[in-house]
Formats: C-alpha cells, sequence, structure tokens
C-alpha cells in the first residue's frame, strides 16, 4: 500500500502529482479502512497527517462513508476535534484495473493506541492522562450531540488521535450524521451504530468514577475496542506533562 501511495504522488496519479503534501511512512493502526501516514509540506516542511481510504468502484460503500467524513471534518470545527487542512480525491491506475483514492491532510497527530506505548505511562501518571483524554473526548461528543445535534456512531479508541502536545482529538466521521430524537428514521443510512446513547453515558460515567470502561465499535462489525481503566476525576492534577495552551 504504501509503495502504491507514493508512486501515486510521485506523478502517476491524475491530480495528485500537485498534491501541495509528502505522504511519508504509515503508522501501524488506523480506523477501518483507512491509512493513516506521517506527511509533511512541500512548501515549508510543516508536519502533517494524511488519511487515505482507497476503493474500485465509484460506487463502494466505504468510499462513500469516505466522503461523507470528509464532508464533516471540513465543516465541524472543536478544540477537541481533528483540524482538517486539506482534501482532495483522485483516480489512479494498476495496470488496466482503475483505483479511487480519497485523501485527508490534517495536522499532524499520531494513533492514541501507539501513543499510549510510546509514552510508557504507569500507575497514577497513566490513569490521570487517561481521564484528562477521557474528558476531551466527551467534551467533542457532547459539542457534536448538543451543539450540532450530531451522532457519531463509532467512539473507540481506533477513532481518537493525540497531537503533538499530547491532546486528544476525536475523528472517524464516516457514519456522522443528523440526529432528530423524535424521528429514529432521520439518522439515515451512514449511522450505523444504535448504541451512542450508552456510549456517551460510559465516556461521561468515566469522568466520575473508579471503573473500567469498554467502548464498543459497532461500525466495524461490532468488535470491542480496548479497555481504558479511568480514575475519578476528582484526582486528576495540572502536571506540566499534561498541561496544554487550551487549558
Amino acid at each position: 500500500m504504501l509503495k502504491f501511495l507514493k508512486g501515486v504522488v510521485g506523478g502517476s496519479g491524475a491530480g495528485l502529482k500537485d498534491l501541495p503534501y509528502n505522504i511519508g511512512e504509515p503508522y501501524s493502526s488506523a480506523w477501518g479502512s483507512w491509512v493513516h501516514c506521517r506527511g509533511t509540506s512541500k512548501d515549508d516542511g510543516t508536519p502533517v497527517s494524511i488519511f487515505s481510504l482507497s476503493g474500485s468502484n465509484v460506487n463502494d460503500g466505504h468510499l462513500a462513508a469516505g466522503r461523507n467524513g470528509v464532508k464533516r471534518l471540513r465543516t465541524v470545527r472543536h478544540p477537541n476535534i481533528l483540524s482538517f487542512l486539506y482534501s482532495t480525491e483522485a483516480e489512479t491506475f494498476d495496470g488496466s484495473n482503475a483505483k479511487i483514492t480519497i485523501y485527508i491532510v490534517t495536522e499532524p497527530v499520531m494513533p492514541l493506541s501507539e501513543k499510549i506505548k510510546e509514552l510508557g505511562l504507569e500507575g497514577s501518571q497513566r490513569d490521570e492522562y487517561y481521564a484528562w483524554g477521557l474528558h476531551r473526548i466527551a467534551k467533542a461528543v457532547s459539542f457534536l450531540n448538543n451543539d450540532c445535534k450530531l451522532v457519531h456512531g463509532n467512539v473507540c479508541m481506533a477513532s481518537v488521535v493525540v497531537t503533538q502536545t499530547l491532546d486528544w482529538k476525536l475523528h472517524a466521521f464516516d457514519v456522522l450524521s443528523e440526529f432528530d430524537g423524535n424521528n429514529e428514521a432521520s439518522a439515515g443510512p451512514m449511522l450505523v451504530s444504535n448504541e451512542f446513547g450508552s456510549i456517551f453515558s460510559s465516556v461521561l460515567l468515566s469522568l466520575f468514577s473508579d471503573a473500567q470502561i469498554q467502548l464498543a465499535s459497532p461500525a466495524e462489525g461490532g468488535k470491542s475496542c480496548r479497555k481504558w481503566s479511568s480514575p475519578s476525576t476528582g484526582h486528576l492534577r495540572s502536571s506540566g506533562v499534561f498541561r496544554t495552551a487550551s487549558e
């Protein structure tokens, strides 16, 4: 996949030779069928993240959901939601086979699962960081639900990324859709999860109790995401490691 992406950026794809970003090495994990790569701006070398999603049919369901994710991420702005920078879509060819690829460029981030391994936090410091991060994700979900009247439908570890300042950001908006509490059908075909209420409640509950929560990922075959150990927020301290400019 990486070889294909680099070939596309090198000029074999229609339009992508003008992509103002260089695609670097991929991370080992990403949400759904997306590939998450490191990247840099061709102008000044500024680091970015580049997400790509490919399909062989213009009507592919994954591509349709991916386009929904691009539209939503471009228009929804919040400090705890991944910052959108650029997007494009191109058709490339591998022999006689056409491939359609969607690209999203965002602020530089790392998958949460990989950042946790990299930090290697233990004990109370680890628990405080988890609670601190969950608090930010709860704020993002609250904003989507209460201010935008939108349902994320897929809050799990894979839908969370971490910035260079250790902020947790919510993304994976492929199944994000409108919600009307008086009309179940209003969510539309993009909403796969019918457990949004329980997911949101679990996240909020984790901020106020000593418990392990498990956020399910209905959009990926009902598989469960990793369990997070979450302490009471009453024990959360403002240590230098976890403080950011946005606080």
